[in-house]
């Protein structure tokens, strides 16, 4: 069964489609304030995260603390997805996103609190970074349902667009600005910081309009139903639609070995690079830099009657580039390489998150994004282990150029049989 054939309310692609905005896209009010909150609290985000990790190395002395607060960090995505999904479909978007910033403004303020009165424990950090990583997937989800429900079809791409561009935005600037304010005066400003970020955040959801982002009401012909019936229901979608199988399949090769290269960053920029933390630091923000260009080019680009080729072309320009890294052995290569890479990002996840926007329907939104990410997202820790157990084999070089010729290889093998996915267009 297609997708089309399950979303019938869409209707056939229409032949007049207005070309992208951003001045359109941002004179929607609702969007409007939803992009000005995620911008303010990824903003303490990126902060927080240079704040966080330090705080770990003060107060544990442990390499292997770092890595399990990491994991607390990313694990509730993977496991709980789901399972919010259900509540995002459930419960009104927009008190669950107001809801969501102000409980973890309050985390971090606690947090803030334990610090300054020096009763920080590993512990505790773990705790409160756990409900924090929850309390993301919460507001990705939600955020990611919401953007329909406030913009046209016709400008999804640029609303998509310009909340990669603030999120790539704020990782370059937070994590410069991070370091170097850990540095002078140590990790409570930061904290302090993320906590102002998420309640001014929950401010600007306060002035969404209270009809955006309402569940289907009992007039709307679905029966009310148990959680479970729910659960049930958006894995069912998901595997019932092959558009959303090719994607999944392809998205978990991609991941996987997207996280494998991004995984050795730090022992390429020592080991290879010969740059230390300086030339660690300097890949990640030529990657950010790079998805700011992408996602303002994204968003400018009309790929609705091509949106599966856009994706196929996304790809292959992906695994090309994490194979060209593997033959980048000095710092100016491989920040050319790193920047073509994340213009590249971009240009693939703003359309892929844009056509599943378009083609799932409103009330299956929040559950059909959870189950998306999660799976995709569960590739990623693989991808990582993989990359260790490799890299100590073989050298860096050679897994960043086997994972890019691994994906060429299974995009070129998609685009042959994945006719769903390279024939999809809203």
């Amino acid at each position: 069964m297609g997708l089309d054939s399950e979303v019938g309310a869409l209707g056939p692609v229409p032949a007049e489609i207005r070309p992208p905005s951003f001045r359109r896209t941002l004179a929607h009010r609702p969007f409007f304030l939803l992009w000005a909150s995620q911008l303010i609290s990824q903003s303490g985000d990126f902060v927080f995260a240079v704040a966080l990790l330090w705080l770990v190395l003060q107060t544990t002395g442990s390499i292997f603390a770092v890595g399990l607060v990491v994991t607390a960090t990313l694990l509730p995505a993977v496991v709980l997805g789901p399972v919010l999904g259900v509540y995002v479909d459930r419960w009104p978007r927009r008190p669950l996103l107001l809801a969501t910033n102000v409980l973890e403004g309050v985390l971090v303020a606690a947090l803030s609190l334990l610090i300054v009165a020096h009763d920080i424990g590993l512990g505790a950090i773990l705790g409160i970074v756990a409900a924090l990583g929850a309390g993301a997937q919460v507001v990705r989800i939600t955020s990611n349902a919401l953007v329909p429900q406030t913009v046209g079809l016709d400008d999804l791409a640029p609303a998509n667009s310009l909340l990669s561009f603030s999120s790539s935005f704020n990782q370059v600037v937070g994590l410069s600005i991070g370091g170097v304010v850990v540095a002078l005066f140590g990790v409570a400003i930061p904290v302090e910081y993320d906590a102002l970020s998420f309640l001014l955040a929950a401010v600007l959801v306060a002035g969404i309009p209270r009809a955006v982002g309402r569940p289907a009401g009992p007039d709307s012909g679905i029966p009310p139903e148990g959680f479970r019936t729910q659960f049930a229901e958006g894995f069912a979608f998901v595997r019932r639609n092959r558009f959303l199988v090719e994607v999944i399949a392809l998205g978990v090769v991609v991941n996987f070995f997207g996280n494998a290269v991004f995984a050795l960053f730090a022992p390429y920029a020592d080991l290879v690079l010969h740059g230390g933390p300086a030339a660690y630091g300097l890949l990640g923000a030529s990657i950010a830099a790079g998805a700011i260009l992408g996602a303002l080019v994204a968003g400018k680009v009309n790929a609705r009657r091509h949106a599966g080729r856009y994706l196929f072309g996304g790809a292959t320009g992906i695994g090309a580039t994490m194979a060209l890294l593997g033959f980048a052995g000095t710092i100016p290569e491989a920040l050319a390489v790193t920047f073509g890479l994340g213009v590249l990002l971009s240009l693939t996840n703003v359309p892929l998150l844009t056509v599943v926007q378009a083609k799932v329907p409103g009330r299956l939104m929040g559950r059909a994004m959870a189950v998306l990410m999660s799976l995709l997202m569960a590739a990623g820790p693989v991808g990582s282990f993989f990359a260790g157990s490799f890299a100590g084999a073989r050298g860096v070089l050679t897994v960043f150029l086997v994972s890019g010729i691994s994906i060429l290889i299974v995009v070129a093998i998609g685009f042959g049989v994945m006719t769903e996915l390279r024939n999809v267009q809203y």
